[in-house]
């Protein structure tokens, strides 16, 4: 159904200049007058965070390694020295890496479940309280934490430099961006940002802008990392990193609020957000009864997200360390692949929004079945890939995944009224940033059993997901048709 309110929160594309860009200023302002809050979008400070997080996260696990071979299993610099990443390893060292993978892990879990637990606890409050207070607020914040968290990597690599350290000492660096919120904020809070400024019709394609920007971060991040890292060691790159996502802060400072100034609330926002009520209101919201088959609808969205972000995660726990020993992978290979990954998805996604999307008008449930179908063959080819050329093989069939997010998105954000979306979304990036408590150490589990025998088992733990998720947004297709003569859910 149709939100009743189907006006947006700030106004149309046709008279904002936030959804057009740069408009033009009278000719009696000066070039610094014209540089207001509502001229920018949101984009470019979301493809600098997450390209200076991907520039850093390979490096970060080759830290984890290397230091968990020289402190902790008391090998010496020059036997853990392939553990950088940036040479490929010696039959030598292929003989203690299991053992230092096998501790390691244990460290990039609890870091996983770290960055999870938290911010899906402190994201059931930000959503409920942007709905009132605005979205600035949280987005200023959680570009304050990645910030901070860069800088610590900066002194304890730093220190590194000097002496070993333990790689728990790593863990550190999760703290400030984890209780600023973090990517489960974030990501809560950007879908909220494009719900209120752009239109119905043009909100599905302004969520696949959105994630391409944040893929096209990712990218740039993936192919960088392993040449820079090279080049310039982590400390310096680390540096880098930071600045990078300085000028992201500085660019959020002056994006405009997106939510009207009558809209927002006034009294005492620190006493507003640790209020139990938001929390409670925000479970009540997202389970009463609707009209219709809204409240099924925004439950099998929401779950086939969920399950979709634990298969992603899982993967992501346990991929390096699988590339690694299945392919002998260097970081500058993982980093190459992961590049291709992203550049593959938003050639896909460009093909289904054009070609699917536009030319054949097919609607926003069909294109999630075909984005749930392709992760499915996907994980399939991942799981039974011998060759690295089926790896890459892999990433072809699946091409059209990189749409699947966007769509439910919009899908929730066309069933739930604006006032109940920070709710929603929120409840979603919760779910979603809670399912690695459970899919990194499980499979962590199954790859460990595994690694000596079939390190590639771990995907069909995916497949499975993934085949829920279809079966999932199958049965959101076949209420779309089956009311299809009301009219009801036609903008699905």
């Amino acid at each position: 159904m149709s939100r009743p309110d189907e006006a947006p929160i700030i106004g149309s594309d046709d008279d904002e200049p936030l959804e057009t860009g740069f408009g033009p200023p009278p000719s009696n302002q000066t070039f610094f007058s014209r540089l207001k809050p509502r001229t920018l979008l949101l984009e470019p400070a979301v493809f600098l965070v997450f390209f200076g997080k991907f520039l850093a996260d390979a490096v970060y696990q080759n830290q984890i390694l290397y230091h968990t071979c020289v402190t902790i299993m008391k090998f010496n610099a020059t036997e853990c020295e392939p553990f950088l990443g940036t040479d490929r390893a010696s039959d030598q060292v292929k003989k203690i890496e299991g053992q230092v993978q096998e501790y390691a892990s244990t460290i990039t879990m609890i870091s996983t479940m770290l960055e999870s637990a938290v911010p899906a606890i402190v994201s059931l409050f930000l959503g409920p309280w942007s709905d009132k207070f605005g979205r600035r607020p949280i987005l200023l914040s959680t570009y304050t934490g990645y910030l901070v968290s860069a800088i610590i990597m900066i002194v304890l690599t730093q220190i590194a430099r000097a002496t070993s350290i333990s790689p728990w000492w790593f863990l550190l660096s999760s703290v400030p961006m984890v209780f600023s919120g973090g990517t489960c904020a974030l990501i809560t809070i950007l879908y909220c940002h494009v719900s209120d400024v752009a239109t119905e019709d043009k909100r599905a394609m302004r969520m696949v802008t959105m994630e391409a920007c944040l893929g096209l971060g990712m990218l740039a991040g993936g192919v960088a990392s392993g040449y820079i890292y090279s080049a310039i060691g982590a400390a310096t790159l680390y540096i880098l990193v930071a600045s990078i996502i300085f000028v992201a802060l500085v660019y959020v400072y002056f994006v405009k609020e997106s939510l009207k100034s009558e809209n927002i609330q006034t009294g005492s926002r620190i006493r507003e957000f640790f209020r139990l009520d938001l929390a409670k209101d925000l479970v009540r919201t997202c389970i009463r009864k609707r009209e219709n088959y809204d409240r099924a609808i925004i439950g099998m969205v929401i779950m086939s997200l969920a399950m979709c972000v634990f298969a992603m995660e899982g993967e992501a726990t346990v991929n390096y360390m699988f590339m690694r020993k299945q392919f002998d992978y260097t970081v500058q290979d993982y980093s190459i692949f992961n590049s291709a990954r992203v550049v593959i998805q938003i050639v896909g996604s460009i093909i289904a929004m054009i070609l699917l999307r536009r030319l054949f008008r097919l609607s926003n449930v069909s294109m999630t079945l075909l984005a749930f179908a392709c992760c499915v063959l996907e994980a399939t080819v991942r799981a039974t890939a011998v060759y690295r050329s089926e790896m890459y093989l892999a990433l072809v069939v699946g091409m059209m995944r990189g749409v699947m997010s966007p769509m439910t998105k919009a899908i929730l954000s066309n069933v739930t009224p604006s006032s109940e979306l920070g709710k929603v979304f929120s409840l979603t990036t919760s779910l979603q940033s809670i399912s690695p408590l459970g899919a990194a150490p499980l499979y962590m589990a199954v790859y460990k059993a595994t690694v000596e025998v079939y390190p590639g088992v771990f995907n069909f733990i995916s497949v499975g997901l993934y085949s829920m998720c279809y079966i999932m947004s199958a049965a959101v297709f076949g209420i779309q048709k089956s009311m299809v003569g009301t009219g009801v859910y036609q903008v699905l």
